[in-house]
């Protein structure tokens, strides 16, 4: 009898699973250095979920003495893994799909579980890859064509615009303690005893609503994300994910479909995907890490954080389903709170576990090199509010200091409040989403 052949996401598993064998550390002590739960790596090593990012791989491999070839492998084996994943994930859409169709008013049948897709010849699988790649890149080419227009058709000053420009340098401009360098950030000066400066929690109350732009910068010194080019003139990279569970597991979403319509569970690496591909929001609270870390050995200090709430609405009327499946460890970054029912709420510092040793909590400032990251995670939490959020990040370096948006790639966080929701939970037995006890 053959052996069956072993998938590509089997093959990744395998390899990661090897380098944490062979570094001889725990599963507890590699995750601290990754930026993840213990629970989080162990389903990376036995295959039960993929990475949504190359980041946290790249980590583990280094850590473990990876270089060179090895890395370059390495990464390969996960591109073929997460088309991988891109594979089931679209054949678990289209089941979806299936359900939604229903007849009204009779009640839709479960389709079985689909059947694995057979594997092709080695000589088809570089043409299908060589296809999605192909794609992959002529979309990709569009999508930029018609970023660089609209960034073009909104910056480019209008009229008005450039006589008040003008306006303003006859008259001296405005009262400024810095000077602005081209990524944002600003150079240390003697503030003018006319300026003033904004109190943290008076952001302005701009309702933009769920999957619209963001606000502007205003003259009171409010940030927009930053872009490309100015990110990487930035002392530091930072990188967010804003679907992370109480220890891999605790965490509720509303959506507005009936529990038959709405597919199983996913694992906490695959829950982006997921709540995208229903329609889904944060219930209760939204748990986002943020992983910081410097370009070179010079420190960069992380002085504060603040939150800034931008839309506030009544919680839509939806189904709250919760994610109770498959709890892990502890968490281990440094947490802070913030609730947002509060008109002005703050990023609280709490006090952590690591695999069951105290963490204790500590306020800003921070210190990140490109040795010494920092992994933050900041829970905004609410009861009666749909709330529209981001976070601004202070930072200093040198004669170096700015403001960086930390958002949900280029749009606000958004939470609601789930109270007097219907409540459902997954029953692994029957298949199927069960109200709440």
């Amino acid at each position: 009898m053959s052996t069956p052949r072993e998938t590509e996401t089997e093959a990744f598993a395998r390899r990661l699973s090897e380098l944490r064998d062979g570094s001889g550390r725990s599963y507890g002590a590699l995750a601290r250095r990754v930026g993840v739960s213990a629970s989080t790596l162990h389903r990376y090593c036995s295959g039960q979920t993929v990475p949504m990012e190359y980041t946290p791989v790249e980590r583990l491999a280094r850590l473990c003495g990876c270089q060179g070839e090895e890395l370059t492998a390495l990464h390969r084996l996960w591109v073929r893994a997460d088309a991988d994943r891109g594979r089931r994930q679209e054949s678990g859409a289209g089941a979806a799909g299936r359900e939604v169709t229903a007849v009204p008013g009779e009640a839709p049948e479960a389709d079985p579980a689909p059947a694995p897709e057979p594997l092709a010849e080695p000589d088809e699988q570089p043409g299908r890859r060589g296809r999605r790649w192909a794609y992959a890149t002529v979309l990709a080419a569009a999508v930029l064509a018609l970023v660089l227009l609209i960034a073009f058709a909104e910056n480019f000053p209008s009229a008005a615009d450039r006589r008040q420009s003008a306006a303003e340098q006859v008259g001296g401009g405005a009262n400024d303690a810095s000077q602005p360098h081209p990524d944002g950030s600003r150079s240390t000066a003697p503030a003018s005893p006319d300026a003033t400066a904004s109190a943290p929690g008076d952001g302005p109350r701009v309702s933009t609503g769920h999957g619209q732009r963001p606000p502007e910068a205003t003259a009171s010194g409010r940030s927009t994300a930053p872009s490309e080019p100015e990110r990487s003139r930035l002392p530091f990279t930072w990188s967010t994910n804003d679907h992370i569970w109480q220890n891999g597991c605790g965490h509720t979403y509303l959506v507005n479909r009936g529990p038959a319509h709405v597919p199983p569970p996913p694992a906490e690496a695959d829950a982006e995907p997921w709540a995208r591909s229903v329609g889904a929001v944060h219930g209760a609270d939204t748990g986002v890490r943020i992983t910081v870390q410097g370009k070179s050995d010079k420190a960069v200090v992380l002085d504060a954080m603040h939150v800034r709430v931008t839309a506030r609405r009544a919680p839509p009327k939806h189904n709250a389903f919760r994610m109770n499946i498959g709890c892990g460890g502890a968490l281990t970054p440094r947490l802070f709170d913030v609730d947002l029912d509060k008109p002005r709420p703050i990023a609280r510092s709490m006090a952590g576990n690591d695999a069951g040793e105290p963490i204790p909590a500590v306020s800003f400032p921070y210190k990140v090199s490109a040795t010494d990251p920092e992994t933050l995670l900041v829970t905004g939490r609410t009861v009666g509010c749909d709330c529209d959020w981001y976070l601004e990040l202070e930072w200093s370096s040198g004669d170096r200091s700015g403001t960086v948006r930390i958002d949900d790639s280029g749009q606000p966080f958004r939470t609601s409040g789930i109270q007097d929701r219907p409540l459902f939970d997954y029953g692994t037995g029957s298949g199927r989403w069960n109200p709440a006890a």
